[in-house]
Protein backbone atom coordinates (compact mmCIF):
# COMPACT_ATOMS: atom_id res chain seq x y z
CA UNK A 1 0.00 0.00 0.00
CA UNK A 2 3.04 2.52 0.75
CA UNK A 3 4.63 1.34 -2.49
CA UNK A 4 1.36 2.22 -4.45
CA UNK A 5 1.32 6.13 -2.51
CA UNK A 6 4.75 6.60 -3.34
CA UNK A 7 4.55 5.81 -7.23
CA UNK A 8 1.77 7.62 -7.14
CA UNK A 9 3.32 10.92 -5.73
CA UNK A 10 6.02 10.22 -7.79
CA UNK A 11 3.76 10.57 -11.02
CA UNK A 12 2.60 13.43 -9.74
CA UNK A 13 5.52 15.41 -9.55
CA UNK A 14 6.58 14.34 -13.06
CA UNK A 15 3.60 15.63 -14.10
CA UNK A 16 4.40 19.01 -12.45
CA UNK A 17 7.73 18.93 -13.46
CA UNK A 18 6.42 18.29 -17.06
CA UNK A 19 3.99 21.35 -16.98
CA UNK A 20 6.51 23.73 -15.47
CA UNK A 21 8.29 23.35 -18.44
CA UNK A 22 8.04 25.81 -21.42
CA UNK A 23 5.69 24.88 -24.49
CA UNK A 24 7.22 22.54 -27.25
CA UNK A 25 5.36 22.23 -30.16
CA UNK A 26 4.40 18.62 -31.40
CA UNK A 27 6.09 16.86 -33.61
CA UNK A 28 5.10 16.33 -37.49
CA UNK A 29 2.68 14.48 -38.99
CA UNK A 30 4.75 12.86 -42.07
CA UNK A 31 1.81 12.14 -44.07
CA UNK A 32 0.50 15.82 -43.92
CA UNK A 33 4.27 17.21 -44.28
CA UNK A 34 4.76 15.08 -47.44
CA UNK A 35 1.19 15.80 -48.63
CA UNK A 36 1.97 19.91 -48.69
CA UNK A 37 4.61 18.96 -51.44
CA UNK A 38 1.80 18.87 -53.60
CA UNK A 39 0.29 22.19 -52.73
CA UNK A 40 3.49 24.06 -52.72
CA UNK A 41 4.46 22.84 -56.00
CA UNK A 42 0.96 24.33 -57.45
CA UNK A 43 1.65 27.20 -55.31
CA UNK A 44 5.42 28.25 -57.25
CA UNK A 45 3.96 27.38 -60.48
CA UNK A 46 0.90 29.63 -60.06
CA UNK A 47 3.87 32.58 -58.97
CA UNK A 48 4.92 32.18 -62.21
CA UNK A 49 8.27 33.07 -60.41
CA UNK A 50 9.84 30.03 -61.86
CA UNK A 51 11.02 29.24 -65.19
CA UNK A 52 13.32 26.37 -67.04
CA UNK A 53 16.73 28.90 -67.00
CA UNK A 54 16.36 29.17 -63.26
CA UNK A 55 18.05 25.71 -63.02
CA UNK A 56 20.73 26.61 -65.82
CA UNK A 57 24.37 25.46 -65.21
CA UNK A 58 24.59 29.35 -63.24
CA UNK A 59 21.05 28.80 -61.63
CA UNK A 60 19.74 27.40 -58.76
CA UNK A 61 20.63 23.68 -56.87
CA UNK A 62 17.31 23.06 -55.48
CA UNK A 63 13.61 25.20 -55.00
CA UNK A 64 13.46 27.53 -52.07
CA UNK A 65 10.69 24.74 -51.02
CA UNK A 66 13.35 22.59 -50.71
CA UNK A 67 15.61 24.63 -49.01
CA UNK A 68 12.81 25.31 -46.40
CA UNK A 69 12.20 21.33 -45.99
CA UNK A 70 15.67 21.36 -45.14
CA UNK A 71 15.78 23.85 -42.42
CA UNK A 72 11.83 22.65 -40.70
CA UNK A 73 13.37 18.85 -40.61
CA UNK A 74 16.71 20.15 -38.87
CA UNK A 75 14.62 22.25 -36.66
CA UNK A 76 12.52 19.04 -35.69
CA UNK A 77 16.06 17.21 -34.94
CA UNK A 78 17.30 19.35 -33.29
CA UNK A 79 14.71 19.68 -30.95
CA UNK A 80 14.13 15.35 -30.44
CA UNK A 81 16.39 15.66 -27.41
CA UNK A 82 14.59 17.80 -25.84
CA UNK A 83 11.24 15.92 -27.01
CA UNK A 84 13.16 12.69 -25.86
CA UNK A 85 13.92 13.68 -22.63
CA UNK A 86 10.41 15.06 -21.66
CA UNK A 87 9.32 11.36 -22.66
CA UNK A 88 12.02 9.95 -20.96
CA UNK A 89 11.77 12.38 -17.31
CA UNK A 90 8.42 10.00 -15.89
CA UNK A 91 10.39 6.86 -16.52
CA UNK A 92 13.71 8.30 -15.03
CA UNK A 93 12.03 9.29 -11.57
CA UNK A 94 9.85 6.07 -11.66
CA UNK A 95 13.93 4.34 -11.72
CA UNK A 96 15.54 6.47 -9.19
CA UNK A 97 12.36 5.44 -6.69
CA UNK A 98 12.37 2.47 -7.53
CA UNK A 99 16.19 2.43 -7.26
CA UNK A 100 16.26 3.78 -4.02
CA UNK A 101 13.43 1.28 -2.95
CA UNK A 102 15.35 -1.08 -4.26
CA UNK A 103 18.45 -0.45 -2.01
CA UNK A 104 15.51 -0.24 1.41
CA UNK A 105 14.64 -4.33 -0.10
CA UNK A 106 18.01 -5.33 -0.19
CA UNK A 107 18.85 -4.21 3.28
CA UNK A 108 15.72 -5.96 4.38
CA UNK A 109 16.73 -9.44 2.95
CA UNK A 110 20.58 -8.81 4.47
CA UNK A 111 18.47 -8.07 8.20
CA UNK A 112 16.38 -10.91 7.49
CA UNK A 113 19.30 -13.41 6.50
CA UNK A 114 21.10 -12.08 9.68
CA UNK A 115 18.77 -13.35 11.64
CA UNK A 116 17.77 -16.34 10.97
CA UNK A 117 21.73 -17.17 10.45
CA UNK A 118 22.05 -15.47 14.49
CA UNK A 119 18.69 -17.61 15.52
CA UNK A 120 19.83 -20.69 13.90
CA UNK A 121 23.73 -20.39 15.67
CA UNK A 122 21.44 -20.00 19.30
CA UNK A 123 19.53 -23.54 18.26
CA UNK A 124 22.60 -25.04 17.06
CA UNK A 125 23.98 -23.90 20.81
CA UNK A 126 20.81 -24.99 22.65
CA UNK A 127 21.19 -28.31 21.16
CA UNK A 128 25.00 -28.59 22.33
CA UNK A 129 23.40 -28.03 26.18
CA UNK A 130 20.91 -31.19 25.23
CA UNK A 131 23.74 -33.30 23.82
CA UNK A 132 25.34 -32.85 26.82
CA UNK A 133 28.43 -32.09 25.07
CA UNK A 134 28.72 -28.50 26.73
CA UNK A 135 27.69 -27.22 30.38
CA UNK A 136 24.35 -25.39 30.31
CA UNK A 137 22.29 -23.08 32.54
CA UNK A 138 23.85 -22.60 35.92
CA UNK A 139 26.96 -24.78 34.75
CA UNK A 140 24.92 -28.07 34.72
CA UNK A 141 24.25 -31.08 32.97
CA UNK A 142 20.78 -30.58 31.05
CA UNK A 143 21.13 -33.73 28.91
CA UNK A 144 17.56 -34.47 26.79
CA UNK A 145 15.53 -34.77 23.96
CA UNK A 146 14.61 -31.44 21.62
CA UNK A 147 11.30 -30.69 21.70
CA UNK A 148 9.09 -32.12 18.14
CA UNK A 149 8.50 -28.36 16.79
CA UNK A 150 8.35 -29.05 13.00
CA UNK A 151 6.04 -26.11 12.24
CA UNK A 152 4.79 -22.90 14.25
CA UNK A 153 1.32 -24.31 14.83
CA UNK A 154 2.62 -27.25 16.72
CA UNK A 155 4.52 -25.53 19.26
CA UNK A 156 1.43 -23.36 20.15
CA UNK A 157 -0.06 -26.71 20.48
CA UNK A 158 2.58 -28.14 22.49
CA UNK A 159 2.64 -25.37 25.01
CA UNK A 160 -1.16 -24.51 24.80
CA UNK A 161 -1.55 -28.03 26.34
CA UNK A 162 0.33 -27.43 29.04
CA UNK A 163 -0.66 -24.13 30.42
CA UNK A 164 -4.33 -25.80 29.79
CA UNK A 165 -3.46 -28.94 32.03
CA UNK A 166 -1.78 -26.15 35.06
CA UNK A 167 -4.95 -24.17 34.50
CA UNK A 168 -6.73 -27.29 35.44
CA UNK A 169 -4.85 -27.92 38.46
CA UNK A 170 -4.57 -24.60 39.60
CA UNK A 171 -8.36 -24.44 39.06
CA UNK A 172 -9.08 -27.26 40.90
CA UNK A 173 -6.56 -26.45 43.96
CA UNK A 174 -8.33 -22.95 44.22
CA UNK A 175 -11.31 -24.75 44.39
CA UNK A 176 -10.59 -26.63 47.17
CA UNK A 177 -9.11 -23.85 49.00
CA UNK A 178 -11.70 -20.96 48.48
CA UNK A 179 -14.40 -23.64 50.04
CA UNK A 180 -12.01 -24.74 52.91
CA UNK A 181 -11.91 -20.64 53.72
CA UNK A 182 -15.77 -20.22 52.57
CA UNK A 183 -16.49 -22.74 55.66
CA UNK A 184 -15.13 -20.43 58.07
CA UNK A 185 -15.72 -17.00 56.47
CA UNK A 186 -19.25 -17.20 54.90
CA UNK A 187 -18.72 -14.22 52.75
CA UNK A 188 -17.70 -14.92 49.25
CA UNK A 189 -15.49 -11.08 49.37
CA UNK A 190 -13.32 -12.59 52.49
CA UNK A 191 -13.02 -15.78 51.08
CA UNK A 192 -11.94 -14.40 48.08
CA UNK A 193 -9.44 -11.86 49.91
CA UNK A 194 -7.54 -15.03 51.93
CA UNK A 195 -7.88 -17.82 48.99
CA UNK A 196 -5.49 -15.92 46.93
CA UNK A 197 -2.61 -16.15 48.73
CA UNK A 198 -3.42 -19.36 49.51
CA UNK A 199 -3.65 -20.74 46.28
CA UNK A 200 -0.34 -18.58 45.61
CA UNK A 201 1.60 -20.82 47.96
CA UNK A 202 0.01 -24.25 47.34
CA UNK A 203 0.92 -23.26 43.31
CA UNK A 204 4.36 -21.39 44.05
CA UNK A 205 6.48 -23.40 46.80
CA UNK A 206 5.68 -27.00 44.74
CA UNK A 207 7.19 -24.94 41.42
CA UNK A 208 9.96 -23.90 43.60
CA UNK A 209 10.54 -27.08 45.08
CA UNK A 210 10.69 -28.74 41.51
CA UNK A 211 13.03 -26.00 40.20
CA UNK A 212 15.36 -26.39 42.79
CA UNK A 213 15.73 -30.01 42.48
CA UNK A 214 16.00 -29.54 38.89
CA UNK A 215 18.99 -27.28 39.30
CA UNK A 216 20.68 -29.50 41.81
CA UNK A 217 20.62 -32.66 40.11
CA UNK A 218 21.96 -30.50 36.71
CA UNK A 219 25.03 -29.83 39.16
CA UNK A 220 25.07 -31.27 42.70
CA UNK A 221 28.85 -29.80 43.05
CA UNK A 222 27.88 -26.08 41.94
CA UNK A 223 24.29 -25.81 42.86
CA UNK A 224 24.28 -27.36 46.52
CA UNK A 225 22.33 -24.56 48.01
CA UNK A 226 19.96 -25.24 45.86
CA UNK A 227 19.55 -28.65 47.79
CA UNK A 228 18.49 -26.53 50.89
CA UNK A 229 16.45 -24.52 48.89
CA UNK A 230 14.30 -26.95 47.57
CA UNK A 231 14.53 -28.74 51.43
CA UNK A 232 13.28 -25.75 52.90
CA UNK A 233 10.42 -24.64 50.45
CA UNK A 234 9.42 -28.18 50.14
CA UNK A 235 9.54 -28.16 54.15
CA UNK A 236 7.55 -25.24 54.59
CA UNK A 237 4.55 -26.48 51.50
CA UNK A 238 4.15 -30.15 53.27
CA UNK A 239 3.13 -27.85 56.37
CA UNK A 240 1.16 -25.71 54.95
CA UNK A 241 -0.60 -28.63 53.17
CA UNK A 242 -1.06 -30.20 56.79
CA UNK A 243 -2.21 -27.35 58.02
CA UNK A 244 -4.96 -26.60 55.35
CA UNK A 245 -5.85 -30.71 55.41
CA UNK A 246 -6.53 -30.43 59.49
CA UNK A 247 -7.98 -26.93 59.68
CA UNK A 248 -10.44 -28.90 56.36
CA UNK A 249 -10.71 -32.09 58.72
CA UNK A 250 -11.73 -29.99 61.47
CA UNK A 251 -14.63 -28.29 59.64
CA UNK A 252 -15.71 -32.12 58.10
CA UNK A 253 -16.28 -32.70 61.61
CA UNK A 254 -18.20 -29.82 62.62
CA UNK A 255 -20.39 -30.12 60.05
CA UNK A 256 -20.57 -34.12 60.84
CA UNK A 257 -21.72 -32.64 64.33
CA UNK A 258 -24.42 -30.93 63.01
CA UNK A 259 -25.70 -33.19 60.27
CA UNK A 260 -25.71 -36.43 62.54
CA UNK A 261 -27.14 -34.78 65.89
CA UNK A 262 -27.94 -38.45 67.48
CA UNK A 263 -24.55 -39.59 66.60
CA UNK A 264 -22.30 -36.28 66.63
CA UNK A 265 -18.90 -38.50 66.73
CA UNK A 266 -17.39 -39.26 63.65
CA UNK A 267 -16.53 -42.91 63.49
CA UNK A 268 -13.03 -43.69 63.56
CA UNK A 269 -12.90 -45.28 60.27
CA UNK A 270 -14.94 -42.42 58.66
CA UNK A 271 -12.52 -39.36 60.20
CA UNK A 272 -9.18 -41.37 58.85
CA UNK A 273 -10.56 -41.81 55.56
CA UNK A 274 -12.29 -38.33 55.78
CA UNK A 275 -8.13 -36.89 56.75
CA UNK A 276 -6.77 -38.60 54.00
CA UNK A 277 -8.96 -37.75 51.46
CA UNK A 278 -8.39 -33.99 52.67
CA UNK A 279 -4.71 -34.42 52.31
CA UNK A 280 -4.04 -36.05 49.14
CA UNK A 281 -6.43 -33.56 47.36
CA UNK A 282 -3.59 -31.45 48.60
CA UNK A 283 -0.80 -32.99 48.52
CA UNK A 284 -1.54 -34.56 44.87
CA UNK A 285 -2.19 -31.12 43.32
CA UNK A 286 1.03 -29.80 44.55
CA UNK A 287 2.75 -32.91 43.65
CA UNK A 288 1.74 -32.81 40.26
CA UNK A 289 3.26 -28.99 40.02
CA UNK A 290 6.48 -30.05 41.60
CA UNK A 291 6.65 -32.93 39.77
CA UNK A 292 6.49 -31.06 36.40
CA UNK A 293 8.66 -28.18 37.76
CA UNK A 294 11.03 -30.83 38.45
CA UNK A 295 10.67 -32.23 34.86
CA UNK A 296 11.57 -28.84 32.99
CA UNK A 297 14.23 -28.48 31.28
CA UNK A 298 15.21 -24.60 30.39
CA UNK A 299 17.04 -25.41 27.48
CA UNK A 300 14.48 -27.32 25.80
CA UNK A 301 11.81 -25.16 26.32
CA UNK A 302 14.17 -22.04 24.63
CA UNK A 303 15.07 -24.46 21.95
CA UNK A 304 11.52 -24.84 21.29
CA UNK A 305 10.97 -20.97 21.67
CA UNK A 306 14.02 -20.18 19.29
CA UNK A 307 12.66 -22.61 16.55
CA UNK A 308 8.98 -20.95 16.54
CA UNK A 309 10.75 -17.34 16.18
CA UNK A 310 13.18 -19.35 13.33
CA UNK A 311 10.04 -20.03 11.89
CA UNK A 312 9.14 -16.12 11.87
CA UNK A 313 12.49 -15.08 10.73
CA UNK A 314 12.44 -17.50 7.75
CA UNK A 315 8.77 -16.42 6.88
CA UNK A 316 9.68 -12.92 7.14
CA UNK A 317 12.98 -13.98 4.86
CA UNK A 318 10.83 -14.83 2.11
CA UNK A 319 8.47 -12.23 2.08
CA UNK A 320 11.53 -9.89 2.23
CA UNK A 321 13.35 -12.21 -0.91
CA UNK A 322 9.58 -11.99 -3.01
CA UNK A 323 9.60 -8.58 -2.65
CA UNK A 324 13.00 -8.21 -3.54
CA UNK A 325 12.14 -9.61 -6.67
CA UNK A 326 9.12 -7.91 -7.64
CA UNK A 327 11.16 -4.84 -7.19
CA UNK A 328 13.87 -6.00 -9.28
CA UNK A 329 11.61 -7.15 -12.00
CA UNK A 330 9.57 -3.97 -11.57
CA UNK A 331 13.24 -2.11 -12.07
CA UNK A 332 13.89 -4.04 -15.11
CA UNK A 333 10.93 -3.32 -16.33
CA UNK A 334 11.26 0.64 -15.95
CA UNK A 335 14.25 -0.04 -17.52
CA UNK A 336 13.48 -1.72 -20.98
CA UNK A 337 10.69 0.66 -21.05
CA UNK A 338 13.46 4.03 -21.47
CA UNK A 339 15.68 1.85 -23.10
CA UNK A 340 12.37 1.65 -25.57
CA UNK A 341 11.52 5.16 -25.62
CA UNK A 342 15.17 5.99 -26.53
CA UNK A 343 15.09 3.76 -29.31
CA UNK A 344 12.32 5.10 -30.64
CA UNK A 345 13.42 8.56 -30.59
CA UNK A 346 16.96 7.60 -32.28
CA UNK A 347 14.66 5.75 -35.12
CA UNK A 348 12.43 8.75 -35.24
CA UNK A 349 15.71 11.25 -35.44
CA UNK A 350 17.63 9.16 -38.39
CA UNK A 351 13.96 8.94 -40.01
CA UNK A 352 14.16 12.83 -40.96
CA UNK A 353 16.32 12.64 -43.65
CA UNK A 354 14.40 10.34 -45.34
CA UNK A 355 11.14 12.24 -44.81
CA UNK A 356 13.09 14.74 -46.49
CA UNK A 357 13.75 12.92 -49.96
CA UNK A 358 10.14 11.76 -49.51
CA UNK A 359 8.91 15.28 -49.28
CA UNK A 360 10.82 16.64 -52.16
CA UNK A 361 10.52 14.18 -54.30
CA UNK A 362 6.54 14.65 -54.27
CA UNK A 363 7.21 18.49 -54.97
CA UNK A 364 9.65 17.68 -57.96
CA UNK A 365 6.93 15.73 -59.70
CA UNK A 366 4.04 17.91 -58.89
CA UNK A 367 6.43 20.91 -59.59
CA UNK A 368 7.46 19.73 -63.19
CA UNK A 369 3.45 18.49 -64.09
CA UNK A 370 2.47 21.76 -63.55
CA UNK A 371 4.97 23.07 -65.19
CA UNK A 372 5.12 21.19 -68.09
CA UNK A 373 8.04 22.63 -69.35
CA UNK A 374 10.65 19.52 -70.65
CA UNK A 375 13.80 22.15 -70.60
CA UNK A 376 12.99 23.18 -66.92
CA UNK A 377 12.53 19.05 -66.00
CA UNK A 378 15.90 17.94 -67.29
CA UNK A 379 18.31 20.72 -65.59
CA UNK A 380 15.42 20.51 -62.12
CA UNK A 381 15.27 16.78 -61.78
CA UNK A 382 18.59 15.51 -59.60
CA UNK A 383 20.95 14.37 -61.76
CA UNK A 384 22.24 11.51 -59.39
CA UNK A 385 18.49 10.16 -59.53
CA UNK A 386 17.25 10.91 -63.24
CA UNK A 387 20.41 10.96 -65.39
CA UNK A 388 22.25 7.83 -63.63
CA UNK A 389 21.21 5.44 -66.23
CA UNK A 390 22.61 7.82 -69.16
CA UNK A 391 26.03 8.23 -67.54
CA UNK A 392 26.24 4.28 -67.11
CA UNK A 393 25.55 3.74 -70.53
CA UNK A 394 28.15 5.66 -71.93
CA UNK A 395 30.49 4.67 -69.03
CA UNK A 396 30.34 1.09 -70.86
CA UNK A 397 30.38 2.21 -74.15
CA UNK A 398 33.82 3.40 -72.89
Amino acid sequence: MAELFWQRRVKRRARKVLISLPDLPSDIDDNVFIALGTQAAEADKTSKAYDEFLFSEEGYEQMPYEDGIDEILNLQKSRTPERQGRAELPVRMRIQYITKLLESKVRDVEDAKAKVEELSGQVKQEHSYLSGSVKGEDNGNWEGVAPDTTSRRKHVTNVLKEWLVFVLVAGADATVVYFSIYSIMPRVAEALMFSAPAIGVQILFPHLTGKAIASYRANKESNAQDFWIALGIGVSWFAYVLAMSILRFQLLQANYASSHKKAPDMPILLQFAAGMFTFLILIGLGTWVLTRAMKVNPHKHKVGRLVFVRYGAEDKLRKAEKKLNKTQSLLKQEEDLLAEISRQWELRSSSYAQLSESSKAVYRRALVNQLGAPEFTTEYLPEEKFKLKGKQKKKNEF
